[in-house]
C-alpha cells in the first residue's frame, strides 16, 4: 500500500475543481461543479466535481474518483505515473525509494517508460540540431520554398533533420552510450541482418528526412515523424512514423497537440488538417488550434483524445477527390462517437499550407465561416457525383440512406433527412420511409438482445449488490437507518459523533451495515476524508452509488445535520431497547413458569429501569 499520508498531502495542496478545469470546462452549481463528461458522449452535463470531497462523479456512465483516478483515466496512465506527476504538480518530494518500498507492479513499467521517453527526447535533440546547423541545409532549403524560415517559433515547432547517412543516428546514440536495442524498440534504428539472418549491426530508419517530433499535451517526445525530402523518388514513402512502442500509439496520437492545446481550450474548437506541414504553417501564421492526424486516416483513438479538450471539430479538406473521400471516412466515426463535426473544403487545386501563404489568416478564417456539418459535407459530395435525373437520384439515396440510418438521434437525423430531401427535391417522407423500410426485422432483433441483456445485467447486478432493502421501505427504522447512513456518506466528520451511541451490529440492513462498517474503523479520528474511507473499495458499483450519495445537494447546516443525526440514532436506539424488553419479558414468563420470584423482581427491576431510562 501506498503512504496514505503522502497521498492526503497531495490532495491537500492540489483543487479537484482547478485540476479538472484544465482540461474540461466546469460551471458551478450549487455547492458542486457540473459539466461534459471527458470519458463518454453526452449532450446535458452530468458529469460533478466537488471541491469540498475533493471527489468527481459522471452520473452519466458512472466513472468516479479523486485527482489520481482523474488523471490515471484522462491521460492513461498508471497510478504511479499519476501520483508522481501530481506530486511535482504539489510541488512535494517523493521519499527515495518511495515507488519501490510500496512494491507496485507499475513502478517498472513507469522506469522503463521514463527511460524511451529520455532517449526519444535526446534523438529530438540532435535531429533539431542537425537541422539547425549546416547538416540540415536540404531540409531548410525545402522549408524556405513553403515560406518557412528559421526563427523563434520554428525553434518552438522543434523540427528536426535525419541525415542521408545510414548511421548518423546510430553513431550518435553510440556516442551517448544510449542502449541501441531501446532505440530499436522506439523504430528509430533497425538491425541489419546477414544471410544466415545473424545480426550485423543497425541502421537508421528516418534518412534524408524533415523530422517532426510527436509530443504529448505533457511536453514527453512519444515519438517522430518524417517527410521524405527526395524529388521525384516513386517508391519512397512520403511520409512515415514512428513504430508503435511502449509509449506510443498512432492511432492515439495527433501532431501539434502540445502546441495547440492551450489555444483549444480557449476557443473551444479545434481545426483538423490533413498533413504536418499543414499545421506548421497555420500555427505559424497565428492560427494555433489546430492539429493533425499524423498523415493516416482520423481515428477513433484520436476523436476520442480531441473530444477530452473540445468537442467542436472542424475538419479542413483539401479540394480535391481524395479530400471528398477523407471526409466520408471520417464521418463514421463522429457519428459512432456520437459528435456533429463541422467541415470547410478548400478552393480546388489548394490545401491548407499553399492557401495560407497565398492569402493569408484572415482569408482562412473568412473560409471558415462558410463551414457546414460533416454530415452536409458528405452529402453534398455524394450527390455532385451522381447525376441530376431520377437514376442519379435513386443512386445518391442508396449511398445516403445507410449513413442517416447510422444516425442514432431522432431530431438530428430528422434535420439530415430535411436536408437530404431539400438537396434531393424530393418529399422528406420519401427520405424517411426509406430509413425505414427494410429494418423492421432488425429493430426486432435489438429489442429482442436488449431486453436479454437488460435480464442478464440485472441478474448480475443483484448477486454483486448487497441487498439494500431487507425491510419494508415505508418502516421508519429502514429509512432512520439508511438516512444516517447517507448523511455519514455526506458528511463524514460525524463518524465519532455517531459512533459514540451505535455500533454497525446495531443495523439490520445489510447495505447499511455494510457502509457504517467501513466508517466505524476511523471512530477515533477527529476528522474524516472521504477519501480516505472509499478510496481502496474494490466494490465499482457500491462506490459508485456513495459518490452519487457524496455528490447530493443539501442545503442543511450544522445544527440540522446534528439533529437528524440524532433523531435516527434514538430510532435506532428504541428499536434495540424493545428488542431488549422483549427478551426480559420472556425471561420473566420462564421465571414465572418455574415458580422463581425472586428472578422475577429482578427481571421487573431491569425492566422499568430501561423503560425510566428511555422516558428520560
Amino acid at each position: 500500500m501506498f503512504n496514505n499520508a503522502i497521498l492526503s498531502d497531495i490532495r491537500d495542496r492540489i483543487s479537484v475543481v482547478s485540476l479538472i478545469s484544465e482540461r474540461i470546462q466546469l460551471k458551478k452549481i450549487g455547492r458542486n461543479y457540473k459539466g461534459l463528461c471527458p470519458f463518454h458522449q453526452e449532450k446535458t452535463p452530468s458529469f460533478i466535481v466537488s471541491d469540498e470531497k475533493q471527489i468527481y462523479h459522471c452520473f452519466g456512465c458512472g466513472e468516479g474518483g479523486d485527482i489520481f483516478k482523474f488523471v490515471m483515466k484522462y491521460e492513461g496512465i498508471s497510478f504511479v505515473e499519476a501520483v508522481q506527476l501530481l506530486a511535482e504538480k504539489a510541488g512535494i518530494a517523493l521519499p527515495n525509494g518511495f515507488f519501490a518500498k510500496n512494491n507496485s507492479k507499475d513502478a517498472d513499467l513507469m522506469q522503463q517508460k521514463k527511460l524511451l521517453f529520455q532517449v526519444n527526447k535526446m534523438v529530438a535533440e540532435y535531429f533539431h540540431a542537425n537541422l539547425m546547423e549546416n547538416k540540415g541545409k536540404e531540409a531548410c532549403n525545402y522549408l524556405e520554398s513553403r515560406g518557412i524560415k528559421k526563427n523563434e517559433k520554428l525553434t518552438q515547432l522543434f523540427l528536426g533533420y535525419a541525415e542521408k547517412e545510414w548511421d548518423g543516428l546510430v553513431r550518435f546514440l553510440e556516442k551517448k552510450k544510449i542502449p541501441l536495442k531501446l532505440a530499436c524498440d522506439l523504430g528509430l534504428i533497425r538491425e541489419r541482418n546477414s544471410e544466415n539472418n545473424s545480426s550485423n549491426g543497425f541502421y537508421d530508419f528516418f534518412r534524408n528526412r524533415l523530422m517532426f517530433p510527436i509530443v504529448s499535451r505533457r511536453g514527453d517526445v512519444l515519438g517522430f515523424s518524417g517527410r521524405t525530402l527526395e524529388k521525384g523518388d516513386a517508391e519512397t514513402a512520403k511520409y512515415i512514423n514512428s513504430v508503435d512502442s511502449l509509449i506510443y500509439d498512432k492511432s492515439n496520437s495527433v501532431y501539434g497537440l502540445d502546441l495547440a492545446q492551450d489555444a483549444i481550450r480557449k476557443k473551444d474548437q479545434i481545426i483538423l488538417v490533413e498533413g504536418n506541414i499543414d499545421f506548421v504553417s497555420l500555427y505559424l501564421a497565428g492560427i494555433e488550434n489546430v492539429v493533425a492526424p499524423l498523415g493516416t486516416s482520423l481515428t477513433i483513438g484520436q476523436i476520442r483524445l480531441l473530444s477530452r479538450l473540445s468537442k467542436n471539430m472542424t475538419l479542413v479538406f483539401d479540394g480535391d477527390k481524395a479530400g471528398g473521400n477523407a471526409a466520408r471516412r471520417a464521418l463514421p466515426l463522429f457519428i459512432e462517437m456520437g459528435l456533429v463535426a463541422e467541415a470547410v473544403a478548400l478552393p480546388e487545386g489548394e490545401d491548407p499550407d499553399s492557401f495560407i501563404r497565398k492569402n493569408g489568416a484572415e482569408a482562412f478564417y473568412s473560409l471558415m465561416d462558410k463551414k457546414q456539418t460533416l454530415f452536409e459535407f458528405v452529402i453534398d459530395r455524394i450527390i455532385e457525383d451522381c447525376s441530376d435525373d431520377m437514376a442519379g437520384k435513386i443512386a445518391a439515396m442508396k449511398l445516403i440512406i445507410p449513413k442517416l440510418r447510422e444516425v442514432k438521434d431522432g431530431s438530428e437525423q430528422g434535420m439530415y433527412c430535411d436536408y437530404v430531401a431539400g438537396k434531393l427535391k424530393v418529399k422528406p417522407e420519401i427520405i424517411k420511409d426509406a430509413i425505414k423500410k427494410g429494418v423492421a426485422e432488425q429493430l426486432s432483433k435489438y429489442e429482442s438482445s436488449k431486453r436479454y441483456d437488460s435480464a442478464n445485467r440485472s441478474e448480475k447486478n443483484n448477486a454483486k449488490m448487497p441487498a439494500k432493502r431487507t425491510i419494508n421501505e415505508g418502516d421508519g427504522l429502514f429509512r432512520a437507518e439508511r438516512l444516517l447512513t447517507e448523511m455519514l456518506i455526506a458528511a463524514p466528520r460525524f463518524v465519532s459523533f455517531v459512533f459514540e451511541r451505535i455500533a454497525p451490529e446495531d443495523f439490520t440492513d445489510d447495505w447499511c451495515k455494510k457502509i457504517v462498517s467501513i466508517f466505524y474503523q476511523y471512530r477515533d479520528q477527529k476528522d474524516v476524508d472521504f477519501n480516505q474511507v472509499f478510496n481502496e473499495l474494490t466494490d465499482h458499483d457500491l462506490t459508485s452509488e456513495i459518490r452519487q450519495i457524496a455528490l447530493s445537494e443539501n442545503s442543511l447546516d450544522q445544527k440540522e445535520i446534528e439533529q437528524l443525526l440524532v433523531d435516527c440514532i434514538t430510532a435506532i436506539e428504541k428499536r434495540e431497547i424493545s428488542k431488549g424488553i422483549q427478551k426480559i419479558n420472556r425471561e420473566i414468563k420462564d421465571a414465572e413458569k418455574d415458580g422463581n420470584e425472586k428472578l422475577v423482581f429482578e427481571l421487573l427491576e431491569q425492566k422499568r429501569s430501561i423503560i425510566s431510562n428511555t422516558m428520560r
